[in-house]
């Protein structure tokens, strides 16, 4: 069955179809998570299987923090609904251009309330390359524009099913998917490596000023600790004395979270004004705040201009500050990769010293859920200065902090150039996307 093309192609034996006679032909569908009535909020468990919400369709990927889970029995239970590798789940309400490949890693899993499952079946569509397809701006553009809802956008499984879907030969799906792929491969392998030196820093802070364990080996009788300068060990002290946090090493301060950074405020410029946006200084908002397990932030959606810095309260804060969400979804983290600017809900944070970018950094990954815990407010959760001088937090000698600062830097340095890298390459996956479905780029197919 013809449908109507997205975009010119030039090969003449590639086939245009509605996404739903193409899941049929290869014996698949589109359907539907199941609905309210079939699975109530009190069936959700803390330990169980998955259960994919919109909310956990990030970044063509299933983000899995913080993800709902239902019984074994319910799964059972909903087994239609269930996904395995090779399907697409689309979230149904508000963001619809959300979407994310199925993988080895959530077969099984539940596609929830809120989503839409597309399943290809077998030998018609290669999934890689269907999610490639999908990602392309000019089937996302149609999803969004044929989405119905006068508040919200909804998908149904028969608007999907209507999109028009492009079906080159299984070779030429494959050598797509391989060109593209290589390049997500890359990306992904450096979100790996990124992840393991994040917490490698995590567990060095928290092993210096958490823990305090060079402290606890001195006192029993080390004479050096691995990681930490021997100047800095040997002027360790060698017993705990109480505080209104607990024990604490000897001669260590303890003071308000407030007394360890600078706190910055931030603002959005006039919306009706158009001349203070578009302009080259990145303006970040919760929506830019780095995935789970990642620590920078170089690109936001929105950028504004010198004069809406100079005509809002909009500051610009530099590479390295600290940047925290804190009016209605709390507690985000991020680190300015650039100089940038961020809205009224967020603020920025400096270090007391100007200098230990890396040591502030970690001291509010440790300490986020406490604030998060103090947040006030009748209508959001908000964090506000105050917030900050209610939490106590341990203040390390300011040679102990250089030095964590000096040997962690090298860390962050290094998780910095990989995001770098994986965003050069992601440009180029997607300047190469449409070229290579339009046909204008030809990839070869591997004997």
């Amino acid at each position: 069955m013809a449908t109507d093309a997205l975009f010119q192609v030039a090969s003449m034996d590639w086939e245009w179809e509605p996404l739903g006679d193409v899941c049929r032909r290869g014996g698949g569908d589109i359907q539907t998570g199941p609905f309210g009535s079939q699975l109530h909020a009190s069936d959700y468990v803390a330990v169980g299987v998955p259960s994919i919400m919109p909310q956990n369709i990030s970044q063509d990927r299933v983000d899995a923090e913080g993800i709902a889970r239902i019984t074994r029995s319910d799964a059972e239970r909903l087994s239609r609904y269930l996904v395995k590798p090779g399907d697409i789940v689309y979230s149904r309400r508000g963001d619809v251009e959300r979407r994310a490949l199925i993988t080895e890693r959530e077969d099984g899993w539940l596609c929830g309330t809120g989503c839409l499952r597309v399943r290809f079946g077998e030998g018609v569509v290669d999934p890689v390359y269907a999610s490639y397809f999908l990602s392309h701006p000019a089937s996302r553009e149609w999803v969004v524009r044929h989405a119905v809802g006068a508040t919200m956008p909804n998908l149904n499984t028969s608007i999907l099913g209507a999109l028009p879907f492009l079906l080159p030969p299984a070779a030429d799906q494959r050598a797509i998917a391989d060109v593209l792929g290589a390049l997500d491969d890359k990306i992904e392998q450096n979100r790996r490596t990124a992840r393991a030196l994040e917490r490698t820093a995590r567990a060095m802070f928290r092993a210096w000023f958490v823990d305090f364990e060079p402290v606890k080996a001195k006192a029993a009788g080390a004479t050096s600790f691995p990681s930490m300068p021997q100047p800095v060990f040997d002027a360790l002290p060698t017993r705990f004395v109480g505080s209104d946090i607990g024990p604490v090493p000897e001669w260590w301060d303890v003071k308000a979270l407030s007394s360890s950074c600078t706190l910055i405020s931030g603002g959005t410029p006039k919306r009706s004004e158009a001349t203070y946006w578009g302009g080259g200084v990145p303006w970040y908002s919760v929506k830019d705040a780095p995935s789970d397990g990642e620590i920078w932030v170089i690109k936001t959606a929105e950028l504004i201009t010198e004069d809406g810095v100079a005509n809002s309260a909009a500051r610009v804060v530099p590479k390295g500050c600290t940047i925290i969400s804190a009016r209605g979804t709390v507690g985000k983290l991020a680190m300015a990769g650039i100089p940038m600017a961020f809205n009224q809900s967020c603020y920025g944070l400096m270090p007391g010293d100007g200098k230990s970018f890396c040591y502030l950094h970690l001291l509010m990954q440790t300490t986020v859920a406490d604030l998060k815990q103090r947040t006030h407010g009748s209508v959001f959760d908000t964090i506000t200065r105050a917030t900050f001088d209610s939490l106590l937090v341990v203040l390390p000698p300011i040679e102990a902090v250089k030095a964590f600062e000096s040997g962690v830097a090298s860390i962050f340095d290094l998780l910095l150039a990989s995001l770098q890298e994986s965003s050069k390459l992601a440009e180029m996956r997607d300047y190469l996307l449409p070229k290579l479905l339009s046909g204008d780029v030809r990839a070869e197919a591997k004997p």
